[in-house]
């Protein structure tokens, strides 16, 4: 189905999958992303001539929409997007076992294995801070540099 992304919105994804906005804002997507996409803001194409009727709607309006919605995403759309969330999370009381090595330890060939995770920490440890949105090889660019200084 096509949908309408919310002004300002350049980039989505669903199920750890990239979703393409187009120039104009226009996306389209499989039906078991239609309910989650469009209880984050983004609505059902119409002709792209229509005007979008953005009438302000009470809080009643509002949480009875929220529900509508809710109770159209299946049981399975929520199991998945949990499996998701789940896959990317460290187990439960366990903690990641690079996250202990010293700064100190850390060489300039090693800059190259580490995860995403792992460089947030070697740069806090050496006292980097760093502002989003950054790409993992900015994070390793940084991670060199704070190596040499």
């Amino acid at each position: 189905m096509k949908l309408r992304a919310p002004e300002g919105c350049r980039a989505a994804s669903h199920a750890a999958q990239t979703i393409e906005i187009a120039e104009d804002g226009s996306l389209f997507v499989e039906d078991d992303a239609l309910n989650v996409l469009i209880s984050h803001g983004f609505i059902p194409w119409k002709d792209v001539q229509e005007t979008l009727n953005l009438a302000p709607i009470t809080h009643d309006q509002l949480v009875n929409q929220v529900m509508k919605t809710i109770k159209t995403i299946s049981t399975d759309d929520i199991r998945t997007t949990l499996e998701v969330a789940e896959a990317t999370m460290p187990s439960d009381g366990r903690k990641d076992a690079n996250l202990n090595i010293a700064a100190s330890e850390i060489g300039v060939e090693d800059i190259s294995v580490l995860s995403r995770r792992e460089l947030f920490h070697f740069l806090k440890a050496k006292g980097v801070s760093i502002s989003l949105p950054i790409t993992n090889e900015e994070l390793r660019a940084a991670a060199r540099h704070a190596l040499d200084g």
